[in-house]
């Protein structure tokens, strides 16, 4: 069976770090970077300090849940890592369902990484080069669900709820590891 994990969260958190981490560890299988993913519409939208909607989203996340699911499919592990804001469960939903076709036994893991606004601030403003911009932290921690009881692994769901407030990425990655349940 294959699995697909998403590391998620609001700017700042270190998604690509941890999922590119968690990509190591399980035998360097595929990462999929979902800032790569973005049409340039939303690249344009962004990096003009505009948030996108749920209607700018949709696309994006099904693409990035096929590509993930597909690549997971094919690798030796059977497992893809994939970094994505995924900031409402509506969004984890919709990550879920898309790939379905793909391989209807797939497993998804969230994993859920979130801090303070103070520090998603300092962290995002010490960035050069990226297209996410200091006014747009707000608007991600704003709309950003973290996982409910129900959701979390620890409860029969497929997600993890992490903290990531003064905690090193190594830190965060053996905690996930230790916890996600593959």
């Amino acid at each position: 069976m294959s699995t697909v994990i998403i590391v998620g969260g609001p700017a700042g958190t270190g998604k690509t770090t941890v999922a590119e981490l968690l990509a190591k560890h399980f035998n360097d299988c595929p990462f999929v970077e979902g800032d790569a993913l973005h049409p340039q519409a939303n690249i344009d939208k962004m990096s003009a300090g505009q948030p996108l909607t749920d209607d700018d989203r949709w696309g994006w996340l099904q693409n990035l849940s096929e590509v993930a699911a597909q690549k997971a499919v094919e690798s030796p592990q059977k497992v893809c890592i994939a970094s994505c804001s995924m900031l409402k469960k509506v969004y984890r939903d919709h990550i879920k369902k898309s790939a379905h076709h793909v391989d209807p036994l797939l497993k998804f893991k969230f994993v859920f990484l979130w801090t303070t606004y103070e520090e998603l601030m300092q962290r995002v403003s010490s960035r050069a080069g990226h297209f996410m911009k200091l006014d747009m932290v707000r608007s991600q921690y704003d709309i950003m669900e973290i996982p409910k009881e129900q959701e979390l692994i620890a409860n029969g769901g497929d997600s993890l709820d992490v903290d990531t407030s003064g905690r090193t990425p190594q830190e965060i990655t053996s905690g996930v590891i230790a916890d996600i349940g593959i």
